[in-house]
């Protein structure tokens, strides 16, 4: 069994690490009102973020993107919440860490599990959401610092080096934003809904919540447009060097074509004129020295070159 309770006055809130079959039994009979199809979502991995709403109880499936250093890109976390008047039910993998120190300060502090608890259990669902949005700053905090050394590293850094940094950063501001945008749905019910057991004078809160949600995702946004220029620019800079090295294999070739037709036709396995006579070497020296001249000359000119 993986439950464990805290109590404060009329208030208590319920916390399920790792949940079984076992745990949503306990919970069905401790809680008779659950709905065994919400219970059953509990178990289930990744459901999509929503909000159900009963007589006597919400029910509330949120994501948190999880940060994976190594990999640099975030995954979602679920958290399935139960909220009904004085109760609150918290249930997910353990891998959220704001919240396992919420729960934890609770649990050894008196004054914090006062300040949680006390206020009745809508207080202590807005406190949990808060915790989980506030968790997301420092998320993009980390991917405006990819962002950044890309635009700093544009212009000195090997192109398939900036490449790949700009793919990994653009991946991790897709998961983050994939994971975030359904949450701003669930925020905004949150604060429209009328329940009795959901204090009435919460909703300047939701709302501050739902701003939160905007300006992250509007951040989310705005990276997603500073990537694509930058893409554009290191596309600019690729092609630039392409045809650079393309215009100096194609002057070499150019170059070279002169002695090559003559190398050609006195390469022949045929009889030639004066082939015995040492003057017409020198005249095809002459002559493939002063067409790659002229070449060169014409080339400058009409400044190709």
């Amino acid at each position: 069994m993986s439950i464990e309770t805290l109590h404060y006055g009329r208030v208590t809130w319920t916390n399920i690490i790792h949940p079984t079959d076992e745990d949503m039994q306990t919970l069905s009979q401790r809680y008779p009102n659950f709905h065994h199809l919400h219970l059953h979502d509990c178990l289930t991995e990744l459901e999509f973020p929503k909000l159900d709403a009963t007589d006597g109880y919400i029910f509330l499936v949120a994501q948190l993107p999880r940060w994976d250093g190594d990999e640099r890109i975030c995954y979602p976390s679920e958290i399935d919440i139960f909220v009904a008047k004085g109760v609150m039910v918290t249930i997910h993998e353990g891998n959220i860490k704001p919240l396992n120190r919420l729960f934890a300060s609770a649990q050894t502090d008196a004054a914090e599990r006062k300040r949680l608890l006390g206020s009745g259990a809508s207080p202590l669902l807005y406190e949990v959401i808060k915790t989980l949005i506030d968790y997301c700053d420092p998320i993009l905090h980390k991917v405006n610092q990819q962002i950044r050394h890309i635009e700093l590293s544009l212009f000195k850094a090997e192109t398939e080096h900036i490449l790949y940094e700009m793919a990994v950063a653009r991946r991790g501001v897709i998961a983050i934003r994939h994971i975030l945008r359904p949450q701003l749905d669930v925020v905004r019910e949150l604060e429209k809904g009328e329940w009795p057991f959901i204090q009435s004078q919460l909703d300047l809160y939701w709302d501050d919540l739902s701003d939160h949600l905007t300006r992250l995702l509007a951040m989310l946004n705005e990276d997603v447009e500073v990537i694509s220029g930058l893409s554009d620019t290191i596309d600019t800079l690729a092609s630039h060097r392409i045809d650079g090295v393309v215009r100096l294999l194609t002057l070499i070739t150019i170059l070279t074509v002169p002695l090559t037709i003559l190398s050609t036709i006195f390469g022949m396995n045929v009889t030639l004129p004066y082939e015995d006579h040492p003057l017409p070497f020198y005249l095809i020296v002459a002559l493939g020295t002063g067409l790659t001249a002229w070449v060169v000359w014409y080339l400058h000119r009409r400044r190709w070159l």
